[in-house]
């Protein structure tokens, strides 16, 4: 499983990081495991998300076992140490 953030909605604007088993297809619904929604977080823009994880002060959902995204604009990748920070979010 690939650990990736989706920028999903119409306007991209909802980040959700989960788990999926191949690299998104443009057009195509995406299937998240173990997916959180990113409500906000105060520093470090997407990209410091995708390679540092969520810093002090950031909100996230709880863990939903499985969501389809079916509109989106764009994915990241997730840095192997961002993995063990979101994966470790309480």
């Amino acid at each position: 499983m690939l650990p990736i953030i989706l920028c999903a909605g119409a306007n991209g604007r909802a980040l959700i990081y989960g788990y999926v088993a191949e690299e998104p297809t443009p057009g195509a619904p995406v299937r998240l495991e173990r997916a959180r929604m990113v409500l906000s977080y105060p520093s470090g823009g997407t990209f410091g998300l995708g390679a540092d994880g969520p810093p002090t002060g950031s909100q996230l959902t709880a863990t939903v076992s499985v969501t389809v995204e079916t509109v989106w604009q764009e994915w990241l990748s997730v840095s192997p140490r961002a993995a063990e920070v979101f994966d470790g979010w309480a």
